[in-house]
């Protein structure tokens, strides 16, 4: 009778263990590909032979699972490629990966994945917006433009204003309760300073990522200038 008990509580454990654990692995999403240290998203309707913008997502968890979430519904309607880091994320040293990640991206990523080199996006929100920041100042040969949600300048960016890239592309998502305010409005007289074509956007809410519409509103005023050049 014990060995009976004993046989039917573990069961019940392992069928509970089971659950929780498979709860928290994300359900597989058509078009996604894994590498070690990013995950791709493509979406479906891409031509053959053509190449496409390429979004490169960060978040300050290095939570790639919810930058593709975030930016999925934006690829599929603009045909975009999305690359999200699983490397990057607050606390680290993010200006020596970034060399390796610009380093893939054009010799693996881009010969692997249908991407245009010259149209990569880095966006990102709190900590994911100031690695996008980074990517920009470190790497202007790959960052064509930014779309930064409650993310600023880091500082010591701030201080090279004689070799920080020109004549790029920022969006900047911003809340007027967010304790990073006004760093972004600064952050705005510095890019507009050296060239750079900004467009702000606002939003209620505080410290989170922008709601949906005014990302579809960046992404789609980014593209355009992208285009343009």
């Amino acid at each position: 009778m014990r060995l009976f008990r004993f046989v039917v509580l573990l069961t019940f454990v392992c069928i509970v263990f089971s659950e929780t654990v498979f709860a928290q692995v994300p359900a597989p999403v058509a078009g996604m590909h894994e590498d070690n240290e990013y995950l791709i998203y493509v979406p479906d309707g891409l031509a053959e032979g053509s190449r496409y913008p390429l979004i490169v997502g960060f978040s300050p968890s290095a939570n790639a699972h919810d930058t593709i979430d975030t930016w999925k519904g934006h690829a599929d309607r603009h045909l975009c490629v999305i690359l999200a880091s699983k490397i990057v994320k607050n606390g680290m040293d993010i200006s020596r990966y970034l060399v390796r990640l610009s380093k893939l991206i054009h010799e693996k990523v881009a010969s692997e994945y249908p991407i245009m080199p010259d149209r990569i996006i880095a966006v990102g929100t709190s900590g994911g917006g100031m690695a996008s920041h980074l990517f920009s100042f470190f790497h202007a040969d790959t960052v064509a433009a930014v779309i930064t949600s409650v993310g600023y300048i880091h500082e010591n960016s701030l201080k090279q204003k004689d070799v920080y890239p020109r004549d790029k592309v920022c969006a900047f998502l911003t809340s007027p309760t967010d304790f990073n305010y006004k760093l972004m409005k600064e952050d705005r007289k510095f890019l507009t300073s050296l060239g750079w074509r900004v467009k702000w956007y606002e939003f209620e809410g505080g410290h989170r990522t922008a709601p949906e519409e005014i990302r579809e509103e960046a992404l789609t005023w980014v593209l355009e200038q992208l285009n343009a050049s």
